[in-house]
């Protein structure tokens, strides 16, 4: 037997305004009687309900809706309880006319009736079913013999009501309100299924404040469902008690709330066709079907469906993790932790507020919102898994770090962007803006971005790291009208440094850089109106890249050599045809000389200069996909220390990769997609420090950029022709052929797989040459 023991107040009036002041401490005990001799005689602290005229056992009714009730307590707290059968217990309910007209129950105590639930015989108890008043009377007279009281009154340790905000059905079955502000005197309003199903939040949490807290109820991951037609639950599948026994119609009220003790936790509603309306929210309701909200009566309704149990004591255990949308345009609200909301269909507005949430639209035209500005975010999108990747920068990270798919919109607090636009947060606002080098300029093991505007000549860097702009600085570029052409580390100080040409006068500039910003500018002067810097690399393998200059007209090619950012030497490398362009200078066969990578502009159609101390010693043809195929970018593509192409077909805006090996031959292939004809290929980054670079596009049309990972995409295959042009596979294993240096060079119209090319002129840079005014010609 269980001993009645004080309760103190807890100076929480949600709380302090249901607690009596007592409760039962050790094995709770409850038995119905069938017999006015079960109970003690005197029944001291009673009205003489065992030996009045009329006494009953309870209906089976009534005794199905006290075990339910008991099941629930159980549920919520570490209380004690065992059924006695019709034995005398802590807990003795039955029926008797002293009770008339309702029922009424006693709290705990240490007497005769402490503790005693009886029903009246002037209402018919025997109706009793989940949703209407006879059953939840059971739930209210219980949770006075377990040590609740009327929520309306004060008095208890406390001496206070609940807070008139939560003094109705809606959050505690101790109420006589049917709805806020209703009165307590005229008796419930409710339909006759709209009354509370389970305990509610504030009797949760009293319940809990004596008893305490269980957290095994479904501690493993639950799925919580419901029926659109009955209003039942369904908890992993298995049903729970239908309201009105499940006769559907206006008794398919859906009107409880629910704790769940750990795990994780979904609330699926996938089979609704409604515009919901969740809320993860600890004591926030969700409204699944209008229909079936409970009608509170003189015009109120339930605000909500299904309630969430507050947390006991700050515990996280208790929150409901995930929620899964309809086919409806539903507005699903997450909590403090990490969520994974999913709208389903319709056109959905999700919230995920704190935690790192998982957002994903679904169908339809879906919505984001986030509670600061878009400033306040540093976005990111991986195109391969088509996920935004939002990070509030707001102190303490108010909304959290969260991964966001399948959503057309994102709506902040200074307005409503469209996902198209978003990866626009990789770049400046406003439009114009060309990712122009992707390098890492601040050393922190991540590619940035440097975005110029050339109708302007203003410059900035995006600082990224995981994909996430970190922050933005200024760059100070030479102008409008100059053109980044290459960048290498050009003083041997382990720091990006930039090549400019003047588009117009074609002089030539250097920026020494040191951690993103210029530290020494050094003018080169102009080599003549046809010629143009074309890129830059280490042609001599003294570890400090040079310049690499080329006439437009002729086809000659010049190599300065750099020391310390200064022009020291220079020497003319060979004459190609004005219809070959310099598709990439990188090193090619892993000898730690940069190597001249070079594309036929007609025929698509590859060669490769091998170069050392600034000869090229050796050549080969790589072959090409077909005509209007372009090399568009070089990098170890498969993890293999290897450098491979990147091809684009300009019409259709298809991507294959070409893997290479140490020699230089192409031997697989893999097919990125066609991401649209529109997108073209801005440059190559690290956004994630690892799993091989990002491929960065940039939409010529919209200027918007967004990021393909090369690491993810595709599948690989052993290298044959990816598309249907002929020849393109032989060509990629020709032999190298040597170059002499010092030959006369051949025809500059000579096709380049009829012989090899030659070197002419190895001189010394002329003295004389200053540095600021470097004239040639």
């Amino acid at each position: 037997m269980a001993t009645a023991v004080n309760v103190s107040a807890t100076n929480n009036a949600e709380i302090d305004g249901l607690l009596s002041g007592y409760k039962w401490t050790g094995t709770i005990t409850y038995s119905f009687p069938d017999a006015s001799s079960d109970y003690p005689n005197p029944y001291y602290g009673g009205s003489s309900e065992p030996t009045t005229s009329g006494f009953a056992s309870a209906p089976t009714q009534v005794q199905a809706a006290i075990n339910y009730a008991i099941g629930l307590i159980l549920s919520y707290t570490n209380a004690d309880i065992r059924y006695a059968g019709t034995n005398g217990a802590d807990i003795m309910i039955a029926q008797s006319p002293a009770a008339n007209p309702t029922a009424y129950a006693y709290y705990p105590g240490n007497y005769a009736s402490g503790g005693d639930v009886w029903f009246g015989t002037q209402y018919n108890f025997s109706l009793a079913k989940l949703g209407n008043y006879y059953f939840t009377t059971a739930l209210h007279e219980l949770g006075h013999a377990f040590g609740l009281k009327h929520s309306q009154e004060a008095g208890g340790p406390g001496n206070v009501a609940v807070p008139s905000a939560h003094d109705d059905s809606e959050y505690t079955v101790m109420s006589y309100r049917s709805y806020v502000g209703a009165s307590t005197t005229s008796g419930y309003t409710n339909e006759a299924y709209g009354y509370s199903q389970t305990y509610m939040a504030n009797d949760i949490l009293a319940l809990q404040t004596m008893y305490g807290a269980d957290y095994t109820t479904q501690s493993g991951s639950t799925v919580y469902t419901w029926n659109p037609t009955t209003g039942q639950e369904f908890i992993n599948g298995v049903g729970q008690l239908a309201p009105g026994g499940g006769i559907g119609g206006s008794a398919d009220r859906i009107y409880e709330t629910v704790w769940d003790g750990g795990g994780v936790d979904t609330y699926d509603l996938s089979n609704y066709a409604t515009n919901l309306s969740i809320n993860l929210n600890p004591g926030a309701s969700s409204v699944f079907s209008s229909v079936q909200l409970a009608y509170l009566g003189n015009g109120h309704y339930a605000s909500g469906n299904v309630y969430n149990a507050y947390l006991y004591n700050g515990d996280a255990r208790s929150y409901i993790d995930n929620a899964i949308g309809g086919s409806g345009n539903d507005a699903i609200v997450g909590n403090a932790i990490a969520n994974t909301l999913n709208g389903g269909g319709g056109n959905d507005t999700i919230t995920g507020g704190a935690g790192n949430d998982t957002i994903i639209g679904g169908a339809g035209t879906d919505t984001a919102v986030y509670s600061g500005n878009e400033a306040n975010y540093a976005i990111s999108y991986n195109s391969t898994t088509q996920t935004f990747n939002i990070v509030d920068q707001r102190s303490g990270s108010p909304d959290g770090t969260d991964t966001v798919a399948g959503v057309e919109n994102f709506h902040f607090g200074d307005g409503t962007i469209a996902s198209a636009t978003m990866i626009g947060n990789l770049q400046p606002a406003g439009a114009g803006w060309v990712a122009t080098i992707e390098q890492d300029f601040n050393s922190d093991g991540y590619d940035d971005i440097l975005w110029l505007q050339p109708s302007t000549g203003d410059g900035k860097i995006a600082y990224l790291a995981n994909g996430t702009v970190t922050n933005w600085g200024q760059f100070a570029t030479p102008g409008q009208g100059w053109v980044a052409i290459g960048h290498g580390d050009y003083n041997h100080d382990e720091n990006i440094d930039i090549l400019w040409q003047n588009q117009s006068t074609g002089y030539a500039r250097e920026s020494l850089l040191s951690a993103g910003q210029i530290t020494a500018t050094i003018d080169f002067g102009v080599m003549g109106s046809d010629w143009q810097l074309i890129s830059s690399g280490d042609f001599n393998g003294d570890r400090t890249d040079d310049m690499l200059w080329r006439n437009k007209a002729t086809g000659e090619g010049i190599e300065w050599f750099l020391q310390n950012g200064l022009a020291t030497s220079w020497m003319k490398f060979g004459v190609m045809s004005p219809d070959w362009r310099v598709a990439s200078t990188i090193d090619l066969n892993q000898d730690g000389t940069t190597d001249i990578l070079w594309q036929n502009t007609n025929t698509g159609e590859g060669l490769e200069w091998f170069c050392e101390n600034g000869f090229a010693v050796g050549w080969q043809k790589f072959g090409t996909i077909g005509a209007g195929w372009d090399v568009v970018a070089t990098a170890d593509f498969n993890g293999d220390s290897r450098v491979d192409l990147l091809w684009q077909d300009q019409t259709s805006g298809r991507l294959v990769e070409w893997f290479v090996n140490d020699q230089g031959y192409a031997f697989n292939w893999k097919d990125l997609g066609t991401p649209d004809h529109n997108w073209k290929v801005a440059g190559l980054l690290d956004l994630h420090a690892a799993g091989g670079p990002s491929i960065l596009m940039q939409n010529v049309e919209t200027g918007v950029t967004t990021e393909i990972s090369s690491a993810l995409a595709g599948s690989v295959s052993s290298l044959a022709s990816p598309s249907a042009s002929s020849g393109a596979v032989q060509s990629a294993s020709a032999s190298n052929q040597s170059v002499s240096a010092g030959a006369s060079t051949s025809s500059a119209s000579q096709h380049p797989a009829d012989s090899p090319l030659s070197l002419q002129d190895h001189d010394a840079l002329n003295p004389a040459a200053h540095l600021h005014d470097f004239m040639l010609f």
